[in-house]
């Protein structure tokens, strides 16, 4: 009996300790993130502010996501958006928050948008898939990514004049 429970413990002290090695800081430190010019729209600075603003409400659908500053006349609208994650309340009052957030910053101009989309801070990344810090680096570029080109189809969609 004595064997059986050393290589119980043996066994989940291995598991544990191997899933903790995995773990890395994914930082955006070095200013990469996605920036999109889109340079051949055919709208004023209004209708693409309009069209930006229509965007930003639509995407942002969690309530931690918001527009923080907006500005019409310079053509600037500063957001900060929920990428990926959760807060997880587990046993004992532990609470683990995985929420990454990033800063989207649209700036318009007279048939042209320039998005610069960039994670804030930095998170912990499991590469071993066992435990709940599973958003990779990639992860976020693919993410950031799909909201620049959400954004360019939204900025290219053509508006009933009612």
């Amino acid at each position: 009996m004595t064997k059986i429970s050393l290589a119980l413990i043996v066994s989940v002290v291995a598991f544990f300790s191997s899933s903790c090695v995995g773990y890395q800081t994914i930082s955006f430190e070095d200013n990469t993130g996605v920036i999109e010019i889109f340079d051949s729209l055919s709208d004023s600075q209004d209708l693409l502010f309009i069209k930006a603003n229509d965007w930003m409400v639509s995407t942002f659908n969690d309530a931690t996501s918001v527009i923080e500053y907006s500005d019409k006349e310079a053509g600037v609208i500063i957001g900060k958006y929920k990428l990926h994650g959760e807060i997880n309340h587990g046993l004992y009052g532990v609470t683990t928050d995985t929420r990454v957030y990033a800063k989207i910053e649209i700036k318009v101009k007279e048939n042209k948008a320039r998005v610069i989309i960039k994670p804030i801070g930095s998170w912990q990344y499991d590469s071993s898939g066992i435990t709940i810090y599973n958003y990779s680096k990639e992860d976020a570029i693919a993410d950031m990514q799909k909201l620049a080109d959400s954004l360019e189809v939204r900025l290219n969609k053509v508006e009933d004049d009612f």
